[in-house]
């Protein structure tokens, strides 16, 4: 089989030559779409009073809701922004868990729980409500599985 350069994107890469050059570019145009919606999934864009920040979902161990601010504690530091507790349950998506009205906590940052706690990775405890228990422990296991 022959081999033929070709960059669709300042790169070149050898490709086989039996597929045609606009066909290796729409592969390559694919491969780097697919690569940064991956990307785009981890990161989350908060806005604080004064500026916005892009913030890698990997690094917030959890959010507390403090009356109209919630802190987004992460691994290095805490963002307070003003937000709704649903709204950002929504955009943190699958690896976050409402463990209570005023917590949400990174299944990832999670080293053990209680009925009524979850102790975080940074050794900080987080409550959680009777009625999450049993929903948590569900998704916790879940979430070990994946």
């Amino acid at each position: 089989m022959d081999i033929e350069a070709y960059s669709n994107d300042g790169f070149f890469r050898k490709q086989p030559k039996a597929l045609n050059k606009s066909e290796n570019a729409l592969a390559g145009v694919e491969r780097e779409v697919n690569s940064r919606e991956k990307e785009n999934r981890n990161v989350l864009l908060v806005k604080t009073k004064s500026k916005s920040i892009v913030v890698n979902k990997n690094d917030i161990m959890y959010v507390e809701s403090n009356r109209r601010k919630k802190e987004i504690h992460m691994t290095n530091g805490i963002i307070e922004i003003y937000s709704t507790m649903d709204n950002l349950k929504y955009l943190l998506g699958d690896g976050f868990y409402q463990c209570h009205r005023g917590f949400i906590v990174n299944m990832a940052h999670v080293l053990e729980y209680t009925s009524d706690s979850i102790k975080i990775s940074s050794g900080e405890i987080v409550y959680m409500s009777k009625e999450k228990y049993s929903g948590f422990a569900h998704s916790y296991t879940l979430y070990l599985k994946r």
